[in-house]
């Protein structure tokens, strides 16, 4: 009401400050001339002050001032009924809502409340209405004997759909644990896979393949993989393969051979062992004194 009273307000005002109203002095103008307004239009005056005859009035425009009432009471509105706008669409959304992390934030808060929406309905109407039906059919009913009993009415509107999302969670967090090696073997991931299309409210049947299934197409994208990887090379080959006579950028020159495998004083080339102290050739050795 206090929304569609403010709107009505605002538009009645806007009707009259948007409007042309005319304070006339038909004293001072000649009398018998056609009120009409219209470009050009000219008015005979025989006495007075120059324009003052004819003036112009403005309304003020108070449409600003109900246009925010408007808005505090869409808030009202939105906390009263436990759907905020956001849920419903609301363009313009400034602030947290201009990222997608805080407009996440947003939609959580809001899938909170209408947890407390569908609450209410179940507390205050199917319970009422089930228990109406229980008592009548115990008093009532025809068949008495198959119909007796002591039972309790409770519905399950919030509890389902809280435990249908908390599912989902444990079942996401258990398949990221599967990015384990060591835990994989340990979990049937078929199942799991079906099992988190299910509280998704997803046919498995017609989007998750079963074992067999899944190999045939491992194996066709592997092919696929192997042919993209075998055209993506220059010379039709793998990727890694280097092709022949060229020497890697990163191998060991080979040393340097005399011809004959000998040195230039005649004496056999090859890997010698350095001598150590006493050995003859070797520098720290003290000098011989003859005699």
């Amino acid at each position: 009401m206090l929304m569609n009273g403010h709107v009505r307000m605002a538009i009645d005002n806007l009707a009259l400050a948007g409007d042309l109203v005319f304070d006339v002095d038909e004293a001072s103008l000649v009398p018998g001339q056609n009120m009409d307004i219209f470009p050009g239009k000219i008015f005979r005056r025989q006495s007075g002050v120059t324009g003052t005859a004819i003036n112009g009035l403005k309304f003020p425009n108070t449409a600003p001032e109900n246009i925010q009432m408007y808005q505090i009471s869409r808030q009202l509105a939105d906390e009263e009924t436990g759907l905020p706008s956001i849920m419903h669409g609301q363009t313009g959304v400034s602030g947290t809502g201009r990222t997608a992390a805080g407009l996440s934030m947003l939609m959580g808060g809001a899938s909170l409340s209408m947890k407390t929406v569908i609450k209410n309905i179940d507390d205050h109407l199917l319970k009422p209405m089930g228990e109406a039906y229980y008592q009548w059919n115990m008093q009532f009913n025809e068949d008495m004997d198959d119909v007796k009993g002591d039972l309790e009415i409770k519905p399950r509107g919030v509890a389902a759909v809280m435990q249908k999302e908390v599912r989902s969670q444990r079942l996401i967090g258990l398949l990221q644990t599967v990015s384990n090696p060591m835990l994989a073997p340990f979990i049937k991931i078929p199942n799991l896979i079906r099992e988190l299309a299910i509280s998704q409210d997803i046919d498995p049947d017609s989007l998750v393949n079963d074992v067999n299934e899944a190999q045939i197409y491992a194996e066709m994208l592997k092919g696929m993989m192997a042919n993209a990887e075998q055209q993506a090379s220059p010379d039709g080959g793998p990727p890694s393969q280097q092709p022949p006579g060229m020497a890697g950028a990163g191998g060991v020159p080979q040393q340097p051979q005399y011809a004959g495998g000998t040195s230039p004083d005649g004496s056999a080339v090859g890997v010698g062992v350095a001598p150590v102290a006493g050995e003859a050739g070797f520098t720290g050795n003290a000098p011989q004194v003859e005699g």
